[in-house]
């Protein structure tokens, strides 16, 4: 059988995925995920399921198929963690820089939501891919387990930005009639009106 050859690497490599599943559903526990799924934004369902779908797709992969490759061969993997890392953090200041020019001409306050998800995002992409770890040149299971490691962290970023995505075209949506306002002066007598009436 497949398993009966089976070494420590896969099982390990398996395990650093079901962990990060676990993580996957605290953290969409503490960002409000589950509510929002059910009331306001359930398009939600779509990055959830599809990043427990590639964690669970990849933790049995890595469990099925666990040969490890030359030093060289481990280390060539990194250029795809490497390329997919950068189109992440593009499109995590693409959506930041939209928001803030969106939300900032309109009297629409950015919904908390959305800050939530994309700090995340940002602390699983910047924080735990982009660090650097020297991994010596012989240990080829040490490049082994640090790209699966870090391909779970890439993961689970990119779905909290398509997450924060979602969650921000939803309340656009939901606001389609917000006033846009290029003097300042005039945000900040919108905003107060709108606190006075909120009040009342």
């Amino acid at each position: 059988m497949i398993f009966e050859d089976h070494s420590a690497h896969g099982t390990i490599g398996a395990l650093i995925y079901v962990a990060t599943i676990v993580v996957w559903l605290f953290v969409w526990h503490v960002a409000d995920g589950y509510n929002l799924m059910k009331s306001r934004v359930k398009p939600l369902w779509i990055p959830f399921v599809l990043g427990l779908f590639f964690l669970a797709i990849n933790a049995i992969l890595v469990f099925l198929f666990d040969d490890i490759g030359t030093s060289d061969y481990e280390e060539s993997r990194f250029v795809f963690i490497d390329s997919r890392a950068m189109l992440a953090v593009q499109a995590l200041a693409a959506v930041l820089i939209v928001a803030t020019i969106v939300y900032g001409l309109t009297v629409r306050r950015l919904p908390l939501e959305f800050i939530r998800f994309m700090v995340y995002s940002v602390v699983s992409i910047l924080g735990l891919v982009a660090p650097i770890v020297w991994i010596p040149e012989g240990l080829t299971s040490g490049f082994f387990l640090l790209r699966h490691f870090q391909n779970a962290a890439l993961m689970v970023g990119l779905f909290l930005c398509v997450a924060g995505i979602i969650v921000m075209l939803s309340d656009l949506l939901s606001h389609g009639e917000a006033q846009v306002v290029l003097d300042p002066r005039e945000l900040l007598d919108n905003e107060k009106a709108a606190e006075n009436d909120s009040s009342k």
